[in-house]
């Protein structure tokens, strides 16, 4: 690159620096700050601060009590961080507070150095420079480049790897005893769901222990699908309301290895009683298509947590 152009692209990053975009409309601003602008802010806002030798501006609210935290050490900590204008980006959950290692790189440095300034039960405001922040790189959509940020930070509480592992241990055995009452009760509710569209639409369906319903409407020849066994199947993919999954609505052909994992686990036990020939329904709980997860891509729109109905035709089922 030639000197003349290397000039110019630090004329212009000289000036970036320097320039704000409003918020208009509800496009989010990206304003580009320096170390200078953080001290100015607090002058023109009378804002009288402690400094650190890092340049981390700060007001302590409380204390707290016992020691400091040192490199090493687990924190439990309660924050607010926004940029200087107001505009908060992250925040600590209302009901559970943050938790991470100090000295292990997974905040920034500028919030690691500055929960050391605390105690337990310590509240403070800290103003971050851009050096210890998200420097020139920013978050998109969320932190300009070279932004000071503010913190609001309240330590909780701090841990050795005993007292965080002890923690960890019960706070994974309540999220899986969450997930298993929600799981339960999402089977309850396809359950019901399945069993109210059979009746209007498939009286005479069979529903097996899975929770899988399905009902053949043309029968086929030979012996039922089985593990290992190449299927060759045309399908159409619906909502119960009817609504297609695919737009625009059209049958297509698919082929898989039956029993190896490559469709969802309602076709793997549904079409097992299907043979070659065969034509019918399949009513497929959540839990056994896509779960909690929506898919929304191309031409897919499938809500979370959905019920799914297939038209399925078995054209071919080959031993290799």
């Amino acid at each position: 690159m030639q000197d003349p152009i290397l000039t110019k692209v630090i004329q212009v990053k000289e000036f970036m620096k320097k320039v704000s975009l409003l918020i208009v409309s509800g496009i989010l601003a990206i304003t580009a700050w320096s170390q200078t602008d953080l001290v100015l802010f607090l002058k023109e806002n009378n804002i009288k601060t402690r400094e650190t030798e890092d340049g981390i501006h700060y007001l302590l609210e409380q204390k707290g009590v016992g020691v400091y935290p040192h490199s090493g050490d687990y924190v439990m900590v309660r924050f607010k961080a926004s940029l200087l204008n107001g505009d908060v980006f992250d925040r600590s959950d209302e009901d559970e507070p943050f938790l991470f290692q100090v000295g292990n790189r997974e905040v920034i440095r500028g919030f690691d150095k500055a929960v050391q300034l605390l105690k337990a039960g310590g509240k403070g405001t800290f103003y971050i420079p851009p050096e210890l922040g998200y420097r020139e790189q920013g978050v998109r959509d969320r932190v300009p480049p070279n932004s000071p940020l503010k913190y609001e930070i309240e330590l909780v509480q701090i841990m050795d790897y005993e007292a965080y592992d002890q923690f960890m241990r019960k706070l994974e055995e309540r999220e899986r005893r969450e997930y298993e009452y929600e799981q339960a009760r999402i089977a309850r509710r396809d359950r019901q769901l399945i069993q109210e569209y059979i009746r209007e639409h498939h009286p005479g369906a069979v529903t097996l222990p899975s929770g899988l319903s399905y009902v053949i409407v043309a029968e086929g020849n030979g012996p039922p699908a089985k593990k290992g066994q190449r299927l060759k199947v045309m399908y159409e993919g619906f909502l119960p309301d009817g609504t297609p999954i695919e737009h625009p609505s059209s049958k297509k052909n698919y082929e898989f290895y039956l029993g190896s994992g490559s469709v969802m686990a309602g076709w793997e036990e549904g079409l097992r009683h299907f043979n070659k020939g065969a034509e019918g329904w399949l009513i497929i709980p959540s839990q056994m298509a896509y779960g909690a997860m929506s898919i929304k891509e191309d031409n897919i729109d499938i809500p979370a947590n959905a019920i799914l109905v297939f038209w399925v035709k078995v054209l071919e089922i080959l031993d290799h």
